[in-house]
């Protein structure tokens, strides 16, 4: 079985296979990452607020997506859709197909894009 570790902020810092439960450890899925949340139920990626997650990207990079969006279709909808989000879930599939895309058209190196996400 797989168990996770959960730090004071209720992010997963370490998971380990073992038989028994570990100490302090919460079972968890072949899934679950570390830098999960732990909700009380499950694990889930990260969420940000719109706010939140733009303010993740350095000034230089907003003004690298802001300029691309105005030549660029698939730029602008991410940008508009980020700006538009209740919530960005570091999980969700228009999220990590946004950010791959960023990769793509040279806006964020892949080793900012796991910064952003908290990816490990």
């Amino acid at each position: 079985m797989k168990w996770a570790h959960v730090d004071e902020t209720r992010r997963v810092h370490s998971i380990e296979e073992a038989v028994a439960q570990p100490a302090g450890a919460i079972r968890c899925t072949d899934e679950t990452l570390v830098g999960d949340v732990f909700d009380g139920w499950g694990f889930n990626r990260p969420r940000w607020t719109a706010y939140q997650f733009l303010f993740r990207f350095t000034p230089a990079e907003r003004a690298l997506f802001r300029s691309g969006a105005a030549s660029d279709p698939a730029l602008a909808d991410f940008l508009q859709l980020a700006q538009a989000a209740q919530e960005v879930d570091a999980g969700d599939p228009i999220t990590l197909a946004g950010m791959s895309y960023l990769v793509s058209v040279g806006v964020l190196s892949e080793a900012r894009r796991k910064e952003v996400l908290d990816e490990p």
